[in-house]
């Protein structure tokens, strides 16, 4: 690498850098209005570190999918999402590329509805939910469905390497979820540790898949969304 090259690589880093971690801030921030505007019309002090938790990652999904689905939507976006450290804006996108991030935009969103769904549904019934569950249920299964429709579309357009990073995402967090949710079971089982729910468990299930996809995805030089 040239030290010109090296030296346009460095801001381009930095300034990646620093958008990421304003969208954080942003994400979190939102997050928290919502909480506490959901909280507050559900006149409840203390919400479930779960639904707490399932919020902010429905947020930070659906933040991510709105934000690739903008950038997919003109050819600068385009070129930045094919290459966010050295976007080439002289070069077009094929159609099938662009479909490729819309798909992925489709898929954030959609997996950040379905999470964030059963929590503001529960809490703005306001204790009708045994009334309204079954229809937003009905939607859950749905989109639920559309989403593997997307997914296995989605599939079909990746190459080799984005195949073996969601393989290998998906092996690690079964492996360490197996291990993690035996342990404590039998803690509960035992009384050692306190009794937690399905939806505790899957919402700690997402916060670790996404995590270890961060994690594979950068081993294997993959930029994140």
């Amino acid at each position: 690498m040239k030290q010109g090259d090296m030296g346009e690589e460095a801001p381009r880093s930095f300034r990646l850098v620093i958008v990421m971690t304003l969208l954080g801030l942003l994400v979190g921030a939102v997050a928290g209005w919502t909480i506490g505007k959901l909280s507050k019309a559900a006149g409840v002090e203390n919400v479930p570190w779960a639904d707490v938790a399932a919020l902010g990652i429905a947020i930070s999904l659906l933040t991510g999918g709105l934000l690739t689905a903008a950038l997919s939507a003109d050819r600068r976006g385009l070129a930045i999402l094919a290459n966010p450290r050295a976007p080439d804006f002289s070069r077009a996108v094929s159609p099938s590329q662009a479909l490729f991030f819309r798909l992925q935009a489709a898929i954030l969103a959609l997996a950040g509805i379905l999470l964030a769904a059963p929590v503001v549904v529960e809490v703005m019934s306001k204790g009708r939910v045994t009334q309204i569950g079954p229809l937003a249920m009905a939607g859950v299964v749905a989109g639920f469905a559309l989403q593997t429709v997307l997914n296995l579309a989605l599939w079909r357009r990746c190459d080799e390497v984005y195949r073996q990073t969601i393989a290998e995402t998906g092996a690690a967090c079964f492996w360490l979820l197996q291990g993690v949710f035996f342990l404590w079971a039998s803690g509960e089982k035992l009384k050692v540790v306190p009794a937690v729910t399905s939806w505790d468990a899957v919402t700690a299930m997402m916060a670790i898949y996404l995590l270890l996809s961060l994690i594979v995805a950068s081993r294997r030089g993959l930029e994140w969304g």
